[in-house]
């Protein structure tokens, strides 16, 4: 069995993701926020539209040499307000290339590329309770149970992503408005 690979998608690959997409769905339809009926629904050229990778979100795969055995998503919030979360979506490992590592690869890849974006500080994602292989790969990978509530059945984890850049830039800024105020003139009444 050749090695695993991981690489960002691209529009050439949408027929294989569309595929491997689909088998998700059709195995796990709750783990998906989507309906089979949906995602066939939709043209080819729109799911290689989906496969560009943005600034805003890029989409992985995991190969067993030239077949696609495993995506995720990465997508990044564009809202300034939470421009600094990131969500994990669409996970999904085919049958036949569980417990060999590709998962771990796949999200090991998308949790470089949030660390590569000084701007992120959390990915978060949704996965069922009862999904014990997935809650067993991404505790594994370091996420933990988010204080914030899931739907019924889902539970929430996050990664806060290692920002030493950012916490020390952060002390250095609370340095210069603490001397800010104690310089601050104010002019007498």
């Amino acid at each position: 069995m050749p090695a695993t690979s991981v690489r960002p998608l691209t529009p050439d690959d949408a027929s294989a993701y569309r595929a491997l997409r689909l088998a998700g769905i059709a195995e796990l339809p709750a783990a998906f926020c989507t309906t089979h009926a949906a995602e066939s629904g939709l043209p080819l050229a729109q799911i290689a539209q989906r496969l560009r990778a943005t600034p805003h979100q890029i989409i992985f795969g995991a190969f067993n040499g030239e077949q696609l055995i495993a995506i995720a998503g990465l997508r990044r919030e564009p809202i300034a307000v939470v421009h600094d979360k990131a969500s994990l979506w669409g996970v999904y490992v085919a049958p036949q290339a569980r417990g060999r590592g590709a998962g771990r690869k796949l999200v090991q890849a998308a949790i470089d590329h949030a660390c590569a974006i000084s701007e992120l500080g959390r990915v978060r994602l949704a996965v069922a309770q009862d999904n014990h292989a997935a809650l067993s790969l991404y505790l594994g990978c370091g996420f933990a149970l988010a204080d914030s509530p899931a739907s019924e059945g889902m539970l929430q984890l996050q990664l806060l992503l290692p920002r030493p850049a950012r916490a020390s830039a952060s002390a250095s800024a609370e340095s210069n408005v603490f001397m800010k105020i104690n310089t601050l003139q104010i002019p007498a009444k």
